[in-house]
């Protein structure tokens, strides 16, 4: 269990890193995109290692990332439809 955590610890670092990397490149303004990135970062590594931690504490975090992301989703489909 302990190697997969750090596992996840090492693919979610990368993941972020790369994608606020990405998005600085971009020269992207707005944190809703940076946190989108990082909320998805956060689930790639979490599917791809599976670090064995399962606790009500972590579903309650995982269910709060996913209505978060929608919430920011829904943010920018509303902000692209309205223009």
């Amino acid at each position: 269990m302990r190697s997969r955590l750090h596992q996840f610890i090492a693919l979610y670092t990368t993941l972020s890193a790369l994608s606020a990397s990405a998005l600085s490149l971009l020269s992207e303004q707005k944190p809703d995109a940076y946190i989108a990135l990082n909320i998805l970062a956060y689930y790639t590594s979490y599917a791809i290692t599976r670090p064995g931690v399962e606790s009500w504490r972590v579903k309650a975090v995982n269910i709060a990332l996913l209505v978060v992301f929608l919430a920011i989703v829904s943010y920018r489909i509303y902000e692209v439809l309205t223009k």
